[in-house]
């Protein structure tokens, strides 16, 4: 397996999962009554289909060892191995934007995950991207819910805001 290899292979098998996820979501929609002259699933299928089959050739080619080489890297020189301490901190502040949007509200899900990612990316000075992040945030939701009119949940702060 050429360096690097591997990332590129789980990145490839991401995509066709997607692919096959985009096709069994297809297959069991239901059709509308109405007679249509192109089927709603027609795009669909064709994104599936092109998921899958980009997928495949580049797994072939990644197998035959023609990997991309990272941008600003010369050639030759190691790779450095994937930082999945990062990787699991910015996944974490996602799935907690999940969980705490409706129950918590935009504001709190979305100043956690901001700070969340901040630690990830190795910011040292914790109080100032919470501060700034979660001033950041509200004016953010106030321009959504009072200006724009698109409200998005308020949480906690239902009331108040």
């Amino acid at each position: 397996m050429p360096q690097g290899g591997k990332s590129e292979l789980t990145f490839v098998g991401s995509l066709f999962l997607l692919g096959l996820i985009i096709f069994w979501e297809t297959y069991t929609t239901e059709l509308p009554a109405i007679n249509l002259t192109i089927s709603p699933r027609v795009f669909p299928y064709a994104v599936a289909g092109l998921l899958m089959g980009l997928s495949a050739l580049l797994f072939i080619n990644i197998l035959r060892g023609d990997t991309a080489l990272p941008e600003g890297h010369p050639e030759g020189t190691p790779i450095e191995k994937s930082d999945f301490k990062s990787f699991g901190t910015v996944l974490a502040s996602f799935l907690a934007f999940l969980l705490l949007i409706e129950r918590a509200g935009f504001i709190i899900a979305a100043s956690i995950t901001f700070f969340g990612i901040t630690v990830a990316f190795d910011n040292k000075k914790h109080g100032r991207a919470a501060i700034f992040g979660t001033l950041f945030i509200t004016v953010i939701y106030l321009a959504f819910t009072r200006f724009l009119n698109v409200q998005l949940p308020a949480g906690i702060f239902k009331g108040v805001l």
